[in-house]
């Protein structure tokens, strides 16, 4: 292996401390994977249902994806782009990780759209959804949720005992609502969305009436919309920009402030959550089954492992890009045991906020059946909705409160994309390294985010439910199907190409620990995960064909004329692709590979030497059929001192 004795230039970076790498993961983990997808869809699928599916997925599948990503990414130093060149076949799931992180960045960034229309409708006072005396709410709108409210026209009036009803030969007291029509009651937070939000979505469109389209007719304005609006829209490009200008260098420093802020935030908001009245009935829903018929639902298990790998990071590109930026002898098994620990504990706590106004909202308006208390808001917006329903009834004034939690969840969402923009822009500077300088590094960032703010805020700003029709076009199968294919490809060939051999011996050199060489991980990588992954696989085709595609998509609340099955066609675009490019790139490397057709197949599956633009320029090398390894004599402390190389590491292990 060579070696250089001078610091250059266009070195790659690396982590500064191990801590603002484990600080980043768990800001991503916090951040729009965990209060926001994960309580959508656990609601979608008859919350415990969801819960234990994605639990049983997440330790099937997701924990032996993760200590293999992060090996690869460590191992291979580069962005996936580059990282999966070492076996010729394998080149296609670089491409179709960087197209994968293009995605998601543009599907988190339309949920990032919708948080951004609540955070400006807080600067009102009152604050819109508190209140029902608003153009778009109806008389069923109860300010004071009472499950003992009842309309007048059904009660009796005793002398000395008011209005109740007489059950049973007792006479019950009740109180009157403030609607007199028929029908169960609604609280403001619900009918801000349903009555008005969902109609208006594309606030650029009706910028003349956009004052009463977020804070209604008779509230007082603090600042104009236009300014709110811009103002967090500077904030989050600005930390965009700091956060990518210099590789993760900066990532980290960006992450002590986005860790700490939502961390408490949301720890405030589920201590409301769980003590509303009735709230408990949200969590036992959420933990105990009420119809062992919905486990053999294909959704759910669709749904179910789509969210393992948005949890994860996992075959998007988005964890091998970050690992990828690790010392070479990091003991990476400890960040992966921090990474697989904390993610499904802040998920479920999320959900459980969540769950906890779903209970209180069945409790007050008399409706035992939880799946159904939100008929009119099912789908991507429910925690949104259940968020400011619980702000609604926050302790003292609810307009600071709306304030700080919509804010950190602005700025948590922009977090959730810091790795898909990593990703893209590691794979354009281990491409051409000359866009390592700072200087270009800088302005391709300030070019992507303009593009993707372009995309992603203005397209549902100016078009009516476009930002709803993108996210069920990126759930419905787009995503998830192309996370099975990818991770497929990923686990057999990184398993049987590159072997469990080298896998192992690889992980040996990296960590100085050999627990890492056990079969346990040769079973997983290459037999149990890739079987449970097929399966959810076919068994979602097979619920496509008995049900339709319509029954995996979610349950948007939007007007019939909403419906124009774009979203169906494209994702099926979006699959093919995917699929088509593993494909035709292995194809071609068998052709590019020399000698008979037998010889071709054995060479494009086989781990080749090769040059790489990986830290220090690096030779690719192997010996003796053990080990790969890149040239990390650049990975350096502080200071400017190189850490310990092993040169004698390619001999045996």
């Amino acid at each position: 292996m060579s070696s250089f004795s001078t610091r250059s230039s266009l070195e790659r970076s690396t982590w500064p401390n191990k801590l603002e790498y484990q600080l980043s993961l768990f800001c991503y983990v916090l951040g729009l994977s965990s209060f926001w997808r994960f309580p959508y869809l656990a609601y979608e699928n008859g919350g415990a249902p969801f819960v234990y599916a994605f639990l049983l997925l997440y330790i099937l599948v997701g924990i032996p994806l993760v200590f293999l990503e992060m090996a690869w990414g460590q191992y291979s130093n580069l962005a996936p782009l580059q990282a999966f060149r070492t076996v010729p076949v394998m080149q296609g799931i670089g491409v179709c990780m960087l197209f994968l992180s293009c995605a998601v960045l543009l599907y988190f960034g339309v949920v990032s759209y919708y948080i951004l229309v609540y955070l400006a409708s807080c600067f009102s006072n009152p604050i819109p959804w508190t209140t029902c005396d608003h153009s778009w709410n109806t008389r069923k709108c109860q300010e004071i949720l009472n499950p003992n409210c009842a309309s007048q026209g059904h009660l009796t009036y005793r002398q000395g005992e008011g209005y109740g009803i007489v059950e049973n030969g007792e006479f019950i007291r009740k109180s009157v609502c403030n609607y007199t029509a028929d029908g169960t009651h609604t609280s403001p937070a619900v009918e801000y969305w349903t009555k008005n939000l969902v109609n208006n979505d594309a606030v650029c469109n009706n910028l003349p009436d956009i004052d009463r389209i977020l804070f209604g007719s008779t509230a007082q304005v603090l600042a104009p919309p236009i300014i709110i609006i811009s103002v967090f829209l500077g904030i989050r490009f600005l930390s965009g920009v700091i956060a990518m200008a210099k590789h993760v260098q900066f990532t980290g420093k960006v992450a002590y402030l986005l860790s700490t802020i939502p961390f408490a935030v949301s720890v405030m908001l589920l201590v409301r959550c769980v003590t509303l009245d009735g709230a408990v009935n949200g969590i036992i829903y959420l933990f105990v089954p009420s119809d062992p018929m919905a486990f053999i639902s294909p959704k759910l298990w669709k749904d179910a492992v789509g969210q393992v790998f948005i949890t994860l990071l996992t075959s998007w590109g988005g964890l091998i890009t970050w690992s990828s930026y690790n010392r070479f002898y990091n003991k990476y098994y400890v960040d992966a045991s921090l990474l697989i620990g904390v993610a499904p504990i802040l998920s479920i706590l999320s959900t459980i906020s969540v769950f906890g106004v779903v209970g209180h909202l069945g409790t007050m308006t008399l409706r035992p059946d939880l799946s159904k208390v939100l008929s009119n808001v099912s789908g991507p917006m429910v925690p949104l909705v259940m968020y400011s329903e619980a702000l609604s009834q926050m302790w003292g004034d609810d307009l600071p409160w709306s304030l700080v939690v919509f804010i950190s969840m602005f700025l948590s969402s922009a977090t959730a994309m810091f790795p898909c923009l990593e990703c893209i822009l590691s794979c354009i500077s281990d491409s051409v390294k000359i866009f390592r300088k700072l200087i270009l590094r800088i302005i391709t960032t300030i070019f992507l985010l303009l593009i993707s703010f372009g995309i992603y805020y203005g397209l549902p700003c100016l078009l009516q439910w476009t930002g709803l029709q993108m996210i069920e076009f990126f759930d419905t199968f787009s995503l998830p199907f192309c996370f099975i294919i990818i991770a497929l490809a990923e686990l057999l060939l990184l398993s049987y190409s590159f072997g469990f051999k080298l896998l192992g011996t690889n992980t040996k050199a990296m960590t100085r620990n050999a627990c890492l060489k056990s079969h346990f991980w040769s079973v997983m990588w290459g037999g149990v995960s890739p079987l449970v992954l097929l399966g959810c696989l076919v068994y979602s085709i097979v619920g496509i064909i008995r049900d339709g595609v319509g029954s995996m998509g979610p349950r948007l609340y939007l007007p019939h004329n909403a419906t124009n099955g774009w979203t169906l066609v494209a994702g099926s675009v979006m699959v093919g692709f995917v699929f088509l490019v593993l494909i035709l790139v292995a194809i071609i490397r068998v052709l590019q590979s020399g000698g008979p057709c037998i010889g071709r197949l054995r060479n494009s599956f086989t781990p080749h030497m090769g040059t790489s633009p990986s830290n220090g320029g690096g030779d690719i090398s192997h010996g003796n059929g053990e080990l790969f390894l890149s040239d990390y004599t650049s990975h350096r402390e502080r200071g400017g001192i190189e850490i310990l190389i092993d040169e004698d590491i390619v001999t045996s292990v």
